[in-house]
Order: structure tokens, then sequence, then C-alpha cells
């Protein structure tokens, strides 16, 4: 006599539902996997250390040498100092920000810059600063009153930054 095996009895293996769940679980899952790289990949953008570190920097140097010079005047895309006779001048130079002092050599104080604006906003020095990977920064400085392209003293009144 022969006997009968079953091929359906004693198996272990995915019900039809258990299948759809797992489907729809994983479907989920990889519906978010654009929305976290795009979420990781601004945040990356917008905690650039070494820039921000730079930038920073440039603020502190160039607040300090704001409260002490004697005048200043500035242009589209550089700041002018005087401080004892000597000549301080910040200026955009092809994608950096440099720093001349005394007419002698130049410092780079800003990398990577495509734009560089000053001017001047209800007496303020406004400095606006675009790098190449699109982050803007700002930055404000109280200035004393003055005439439109005048040099001023600074002895009237401190500068202070406001950022």
């Amino acid at each position: 006599m022969r006997k009968k095996h079953f091929v359906l009895t004693d198996q272990s293996g995915f019900t039809l539902i258990e299948s759809i769940f797992s489907i729809v679980v994983l479907t989920i899952l990889m519906s978010l996997l654009p929305l976290m790289y795009n979420s990781l990949s601004a945040i990356d953008r917008s905690i650039s250390l070494e820039e921000d570190f730079e930038w920073n920097i440039f603020l502190i140097q160039l607040r300090d040498e704001l409260g002490t010079v004697d005048s200043c005047r500035f242009g589209t895309e550089r700041v002018y100092l005087i401080k004892n006779t000597i000549s301080i001048k910040y200026e955009r130079f092809q994608w950096d920000i440099r720093r001349q002092v005394g007419d002698k050599g130049h410092e780079v104080v800003l990398q990577n810059v495509r734009k560089f604006d000053v001017k001047d906003e209800a007496h303020m020095l406004v400095i606006n600063v675009e790098f190449i990977n699109g982050t803007k920064e700002e930055a404000r400085f109280i200035m004393p009153a003055r005439e439109e392209g005048e040099i001023f003293s600074t002895k009237e009144a401190p500068f202070y930054p406001l950022h």
C-alpha cells in the first residue's frame, strides 16, 4: 500500500496577510528615505563649520578694528579704515575677502565668497556675504551719522555690531 504525502501540511511560511503587511511596511520605509536624505543634506549644508568659524573670526576682527579707527569709508565691495595714519582695507579679490594694512601685502580673511556687498543703511554699516555654496550671511555695525561718501570720525560714537 502506498502512503499519501500531503505537500501543504506541516509547512511554515508567510501567509498572504503577513506578506501584504510586510510589503506595506517596506513601502512606507522606502518612501521616507528621500525625505530623510533631503533633511540631512539641508542640515549638513547649514552647519558648514569651517565657513561659520571663518565668518565669526572675520566679524570679531572687523568689529575690533572699527572700534579703534580714526575714520572709515566704504564702497560696494570694500571697507577702508584709517587708524593712526595707517590705512586698513578689506576688499574682495576673486573668491576671497582680503585685508591689507599700510598698503603692504594681503591677508585672506574670508574664502570662497561669491558676493561681498558693503552699504550704509540708516547709519549702519551693513555687510552681506554670499559664499560659493549658497550660504548667505549679514552683519550690521552701528555708525555715527555722516553725509553720503563722507569720511567720518569714529571718536564721536563707538561701533557696535548687530549680528
